[in-house]
């Protein structure tokens, strides 16, 4: 016997979840493709504004993430990895998007593991990440008001 995948989706995921924030804060490990694509996603659905920042920033955004942005119309050229520190998390609702994050940075309001696309690096791997991102984010996006 297996878990048939997808099979769980839409089962009150989001149920419990009805709040009031400033924005939306995504956090990951490097904050170089998860982090950056959710924040630019959000941004497209909710006018609840979003950011994103690294637990242990890389030194760009990953060229595979900005690939995949622009496949779907969303820009992340201008984009810099940053440092969660240097985020004020006050009045924010805290996604982690990875498990390292979650780890490193409990103070997160919700946890989403997205594997890591970057490991990979294939488009293929970026674009089951954004897909995952994308479900994930359709669902949460209504629940989060100002």
């Amino acid at each position: 016997m297996r878990l048939v995948p997808g099979a769980l989706t839409g089962l009150g995921l989001f149920a419990d979840i009805d709040a009031a924030a400033d924005r939306v804060v995504f956090v990951c490990s490097a904050n170089s493709a998860r982090s950056q694509l959710a924040e630019a996603l959000w941004n497209t659905v909710s006018p609840v504004p979003a950011q994103s920042a690294g637990t242990h920033p890389a030194d760009r955004v990953a060229p595979g993430a900005i690939a995949t942005a622009a496949r779907h119309g969303l820009d992340l050229t201008g984009a810099v990895p940053r440092l969660v520190d240097g985020i004020d998390m006050e009045g924010a609702f805290i996604v982690t998007v990875c498990d390292r994050a979650h780890e490193e940075y409990p103070g997160g309001t919700a946890h989403w593991s997205v594997p890591d696309p970057v490991r990979t690096g294939t488009d293929a791997a970026f674009e089951a990440a954004f897909a995952d991102l994308r479900r994930r984010i359709d669902q949460l996006a209504p629940r989060i008001h100002r």
